[in-house]
């Protein structure tokens, strides 16, 4: 996970919203590895938590 934290680091003030979203998916992905994968050797993660990289923008759409 120290690969996502050296290439999306924390957006400045006047970052874009592509980089504030690139951020976020990088959050999300880093809290998937190293809070939420139960497995030990952490190369498996459930299908749940992939879900949660959907694009929200477009999650409107499917209702």
């Amino acid at each position: 996970m120290v690969w996502l934290r050296d290439t999306f680091s924390e957006p400045e003030n006047d970052s874009t919203e592509v980089e504030r979203i690139r951020y976020v998916n990088a959050y999300i992905l880093e809290m998937i590895g190293g809070y939420l994968m139960s497995n030990l050797s952490r190369n498996l993660v459930h299908l749940w938590w992939l879900l949660k990289l959907v694009d929200f923008r477009a999650a409107d759409k499917f209702s």
